[in-house]
């Protein structure tokens, strides 16, 4: 799919620009297309970090790809079907761009990070939503989807098939993290405990925190054993297994967006011995730390 094309075709109207702002500059940096990738790959068609002055204002339709639009400062609006949604700072949009929708500036500056994407699998995680649910979540600076999508937008080229494997993963997880938050919403009362959403929801967001069973089932107020078997009911895991396997998976992303060295990564998401942090990491991808990122990068 030539997304630039695509997306040029896709809009109702001249979009309304700040000065010197081409309609392109929307999609931010566009990746070549990749024969080998099969439909139903979750991938990155263009990314980017935006800054928008006003006026910035885009209106489209039929366009054939998905987006997530995580905003950091400023504000942002969502119309569609007379409907305004608000895209506020921290917040994260799961869109079908299949569907007309436009959209404004808010408050100026706004800065947002925006990714295109193709995958056949994001209309089914998008189609578990109920009918009129708008995938809009609050997912703050430093959780999980903050820095799944940092690591998105600084991915230099997702060709190699480690390389796509690693952008496809982040996705999912993106992606299955903001359906399954706005399902927990609806569900939480009859069907999962709350205290076992909130323990999930700490975790992802603040997974640098040490923890322990006894700190958490006081915290919470239940019996430890209650809490680990209500857990693992919940997401086929024991609580700190998800939680490390949260850590593991942001210092991933860490490893191949940043230069920090491999104990200050073990130390920034939580996991402060670094031969512990190594042995995590190697059982998760099979790999040491450094050796995955000198995979990685090839």
């Amino acid at each position: 799919m030539n997304i630039q094309s695509a997306f040029l075709s896709s809009l109702i109207s001249a979009p309304k620009l700040s000065q010197r702002a081409a309609p392109e500059d929307f999609l931010g940096r566009i990746f070549p297309e990749d024969a080998q990738v099969p439909a139903s790959f979750p991938h990155l068609l263009s990314a980017g970090k935006i800054i928008a002055l006003s006026p910035w204002s885009f209106d489209i339709k039929d366009l054939d790809c998905y987006l997530f639009l995580y905003t950091q400062k400023g504000c942002g609006k969502l119309l569609q079907n007379s409907q305004v949604h608000t895209l506020s700072e921290a917040s994260l949009l799961f869109w079908d761009c299949r569907q007309r929708f436009r959209v404004d500036i808010a408050v100026s500056p706004w800065e947002y990070q925006i990714l295109f994407l193709k995958g056949d699998i994001l209309s089914y995680y998008l189609g578990l939503l109920p009918a009129g649910k708008v995938p809009l979540i609050h997912a703050p600076s430093g959780s999980g989807i903050a820095l799944g999508m940092e690591f998105l937008i600084n991915s230099i080229s997702p060709s190699g098939t480690c390389r796509r494997l690693l952008v496809s993963d982040q996705i999912n997880h993106i992606a299955i993290q903001c359906i399954t938050t706005l399902l927990g919403k609806e569900n939480t009362a009859s069907k999962l405990p709350s205290y076992i959403k909130n323990i999930r929801d700490l975790f992802d967001r603040h997974f640098q925190i040490t923890y322990t069973l006894d700190t958490l089932a006081e915290q919470f107020g239940v019996n430890k054993y209650r809490l680990c078997r209500e857990f693992k009911a919940a997401y086929q895991i024991s609580p700190l297994q998800y939680l490390n396997q949260q850590r593991i998976r942001q210092s991933a992303a860490l490893l191949l967006s940043t230069d920090y060295k491999i104990h200050e990564i073990g130390s920034m998401v939580g996991i402060e011995n670094t031969n512990h942090f190594i042995f995590l990491f190697k059982r998760f991808y099979g790999t040491t730390p450094l050796e995955y990122k000198e995979r990685m990068v090839l």
